[in-house]
């Protein structure tokens, strides 16, 4: 049995979100760990290239479509069960791995992953946004964000000591997935109801919220540029690749330690305005960008700053969407949010790759620079409609 939001306690609101943070965080680690595992088992196992991409693009892809599902089982269950959901397929796809070591077998378990992440991630995001309150919302959600990228970043270092042979990552990624249950079953009968009704379907929530829900559509294609044609645009530039992954790597740190800023200005300031503000310090560092990477030093600050302003414009438009909509609503803006983030990342490495071979020297960081340009007209409107009210 769900409880509303509304009449959640002080103490049931802290226990939701200690248990949904402390889930939320060791899957996050998991698929940190599990995603260059997977590529890796593949590469040993002999599997072309190609196809290791293909499994990896398959695994993205079948999240776009189960958004409206997600938001529907959440409306009619609450958000506990979809995610125990999800980490027990997670934990099948896990054991699956080992026992069927053919690229062909492991196709269906990766679509399971997938259907599992998007479970998980449109979950955890609408239930956090609806016990968090007000007045302290872009702090929990600051929180939320850092906790889960804490997370990834951890996953990585837990494979070094792994290793990507053999039975053994795997059955650690099950025994931990598998633990992570734990917390949401300690609170599944005082999480937040979601029932009811929504105001339109799912990619209606587009045009109700679109400054919200296109920033993650921003964040994610912007992140997918950077993340997969970063260190070759620094080799472009004449830089070796341990420095162009370094700045990944700065990039990564900086969004982990701009969360809490971005937390607290988001809740003593317009977020629209914030989100401007967040927008054009983005086109600044797109714009010294080239010249940065080539000094490192200048390069190495530039790209901590960056990655703290991109965190927080995620934080801050996930603050706007938990502020605008509640109960159903927000199961289904939720999920919105994901298909934008599924668009995001197929279309951001796309554009990249383009960008990168028509200006080899320029093309990253104008690629990035034209979505961040398409996009700010949007919180300028919001922010010239609230002054008109």
């Amino acid at each position: 049995m769900t409880s509303t939001s509304a009449v959640l306690s002080q103490r049931d609101r802290r226990r939701n979100l200690a248990a949904l943070i402390a889930a939320m965080t060791a899957a996050s680690l998991i698929y940190g760990m599990t995603t260059p595992l997977l590529s890796l088992a593949l590469e040993n196992m002999g599997v072309e290239s190609s196809l290791i991409g293909l499994s990896a693009t398959a695994q993205s892809l079948i999240g776009l479509p189960m958004a409206p599902l997600v938001a529907a089982m959440m409306r009619a269950y609450g958000p506990a069960r979809p995610i125990l959901i999800a980490l027990g397929l997670s934990v099948a796809a896990y054991v699956g791995f080992p026992s069927y070591p053919d690229f062909w077998a492991w196709l269906p378990l990766r679509l399971a992953l997938g259907v599992a992440g998007a479970m998980l991630w449109i979950t955890g995001e609408a239930w956090v946004n609806q016990v968090a309150e007000e007045r302290t919302r872009g702090r929990v959600l600051a929180l939320y964000s850092m906790a889960l990228a804490s997370g990834g970043a951890v996953g990585p270092l837990v494979l070094t000591q792994t290793g990507s042979h053999g039975w053994l990552p795997f059955l650690v990624a099950a025994a931990i997935t598998a633990a992570s249950a734990l917390p949401v079953l300690w609170v599944r009968r005082e999480a937040p109801a979601l029932a009811g009704t929504p105001s339109t379907g799912v990619l209606g929530y587009v045009l109700l919220a679109p400054v919200p829900i296109l920033a993650c559509g921003l964040f994610a294609a912007t992140d997918g540029i950077i993340l997969a044609f970063l260190p070759l645009y620094g080799l472009r530039l004449g830089l070796d690749e341990s420095t162009g992954l370094t700045y990944l790597v700065l990039l990564s740190v900086g969004g982990i330690i701009g969360q809490l800023p971005a937390g607290w200005l988001a809740d003593h300031m317009d977020r629209h305005k914030l989100m401007v503000g967040a927008v054009l310090v983005l086109l600044a560092g797109t714009v010294a960008m080239p010249a940065a990477m080539t000094a490192p030093v200048f390069g190495y600050a530039l790209f901590l700053a960056y990655g703290a302003v991109r965190g927080g414009l995620y934080t801050v438009a996930m603050a706007i969407l938990g502020a605008r909509f509640r109960g159903p609503d927000l199961a289904s803006a939720s999920a919105a949010f994901g298909v934008l983030w599924g668009l995001g990342m197929m279309a951001g490495p796309a554009m990249g790759g383009f960008a990168l071979e028509l200006a080899p020297r320029t093309g990253v960081p104008v690629a990035v620079g034209l979505l961040l340009l398409a996009f700010l007209p949007l919180p300028v409107i919001a922010v010239l409609r609230g002054q008109r009210a």
